[in-house]
């Protein structure tokens, strides 16, 4: 009969003690690794990107580390003298004309209440020259004459009569004409003057001036001119297509800080002290929003933990309205792996025809036969934002409707990688590594009853210029990026893994020793 070996039992039991104690400490290993780190890492995170006073974050929302670059491509109308006989208009496209924009925010206050600050910001604009190479401010372009075009597209018949009579008197001679050539630096920032006070105006004319000023006065590209001895009297007026965004802020701000609920970080709660704005419909868009909240981040702030299911809403000043971006696919910059999200077709297409359905379709800028209009796929009527007909598209028509693209020559079918915007954001932090906001305006050139210089006009839907606004990371924001939180994060990772590796090895070891000794 063979003997049971003692020693061989208390071995079983420091076998089976040891894998049932390492079985305990790889199930907490897992626990933390998949809960309590994420769950300490998200918390780090969390108290570094929120906005809080005498916090890097805080520095660096009230004045941007990197200078905006703004790109400008203006569309040259090379057959002016034939449009106004009805041909098609041919059209150079000229640029990047390229600008710096340094943006700095001014924070007026701060409400733990409802966890907001409001503040406004200041942009400062200077023409790059360096990297617009050939590209001069000193560089002549025909376009549009906006200042005629909204005469004659926003008087009525009897005032038609006298502002045409008035013309030369209210406009300087070579600007009196529907197709104006100009500098670069005119047009964007210092402005095509008119309306100047003169006294041999004549008292007729007077009143054209008057009625001038009453139409322009809502038109945020034109800069009215004062007195130094008066700011009550209006001495000219000046149009130019940038200089609204260095003259002042552009409204007051009210933002989520994100310190209670993080997801909340950067969304815009208010513009102007309204959570609605008075521009749009307030019936349901085709994203089930009403168009008139405000509502989204300002593009240069977002909440950590996005994934491939989220969707972005920006909130645009300069178009007075939220656009929608969603997720197009991974990307990196700067050896950061990032989301990719971007429009579509979808964008700017409106619910329906009927301005009863989209409350986008507000049918202030007539359409090509001057008739109210819900405009197609891919265009919108800002006419209340801009205070004048024009109507938004992406560059080079890219998701409009094809008719708008076939009414020109010389512009060239859109390209998604050249005039989509987009924004490439670290899921984990949900900082912006690269962003782009790219947009065109365009104008309606159309014949206006007794208007004689829109008369021979053929109906079209002309684009006068198209934007990029964009920024990368540095390459110093990078590295400081990649210090505070992405080598944390591959830290914390590489410790997970190889925790778990060491104690799961460790558990098949012991496993495999109690087996041997218990049935070997």
């Amino acid at each position: 009969m063979k003997m049971f070996n003692s020693n061989k039992l208390c071995t079983v039991k420091i076998l089976l003690v040891t894998t049932v104690l390492l079985l305990v400490i790889f199930i907490g290993v897992l626990v933390l690794s998949f809960v309590g780190m994420p769950l300490i890492v998200d918390d780090k995170i969390a108290h570094l990107l929120r906005l809080e006073n005498n916090t890097e974050q805080w520095d660096r929302f009230k004045e941007l580390p990197v200078p905006l670059k703004l790109k400008i491509f203006m569309f040259n109308v090379t057959n002016a003298e034939d449009v106004l006989n009805g041909a098609t208009p041919i059209l150079q496209e000229v640029g990047p004309y390229i600008y710096q924009e340094k943006i700095t925010r001014n924070i007026l206050s701060a409400n733990a209440a409802d966890d907001t600050i409001t503040y406004q910001q200041k942009i400062q604009m200077t023409f790059n020259e360096t990297e617009s190479g050939d590209h001069k401010e000193s560089d002549l372009v025909t376009i549009v004459n906006p200042v005629l075009l909204v005469l004659s597209q926003t008087t009525n018949i009897l005032e038609r009569f006298v502002v045409e009579g008035c013309l030369d008197r209210v406009m300087p001679k070579k600007y009196n004409k529907l197709f104006v050539t100009v500098d670069m630096k005119t047009a964007m920032l210092e402005g095509i003057e008119f309306a100047q006070i003169s006294d041999n105006i004549g008292p007729a004319c007077n009143i054209v001036r008057s009625k001038i000023l009453e139409k322009t006065k809502p038109m945020r590209n034109v800069q009215r001119i004062t007195s130094p001895s008066d700011p009550n009297t209006v001495t000219s007026l000046r149009f130019s297509f940038l200089q609204y965004k260095v003259r002042g802020p552009d409204g007051i701000y009210t933002l989520n800080r994100g310190i209670d609920d993080i997801t909340q970080l950067g969304q815009i709660m208010q513009w102007n002290h309204y959570s609605e704005l008075p521009f749009w419909g307030r019936q349901q868009s085709t994203n089930n929003e009403t168009c008139s909240r405000v509502r989204g981040t300002d593009s240069t702030l977002y909440p950590p933990h996005i994934t491939e299911k989220s969707t972005f809403d920006i909130f645009a000043t300069d178009i007075c309205r939220t656009v929608q971006i969603k997720y197009k696919g991974p990307g990196s910059y700067g050896g950061i792996d990032g989301y990719r999200f971007g429009v579509d077709e979808t964008t700017l297409k409106p619910a329906t025809a009927s301005a009863d359905d989209d409350c986008y379709c507000i049918q202030q800028t007539k359409g090509l036969k001057g008739e109210p209009t819900c405009w197609l796929n891919g265009v919108v009527d800002v006419f209340p934002c801009f205070g004048s007909p024009v109507l938004l598209s992406f560059p080079h028509f890219l998701y409009a409707d094809e008719s708008y693209l076939n009414g020109l020559v010389g512009v060239s079918k859109p390209n998604s990688s050249i005039h989509e915007l987009y924004l490439l954001v670290e899921p984990n932090t949900g900082i912006p590594l690269q962003g782009v906001k790219r947009i065109q305006l365009n104008v309606v050139l159309r014949p206006v009853p007794y208007i004689s210089y829109t008369e021979g006009l053929n109906s079209t839907l002309l684009p006068m210029l198209w934007i990029e606004e964009g920024v990368n990371l540095s390459p110093e924001l990078i590295e400081k990026l990649n210090s505070m939180y992405f080598n944390v994060l591959k830290l914390v990772n590489g410790i997970k893994y190889a925790l778990i590796a060491v104690f799961l090895a460790a558990l098949f070891i012991s496993t495999g020793f109690l087996i041997r000794k218990r049935y070997f």
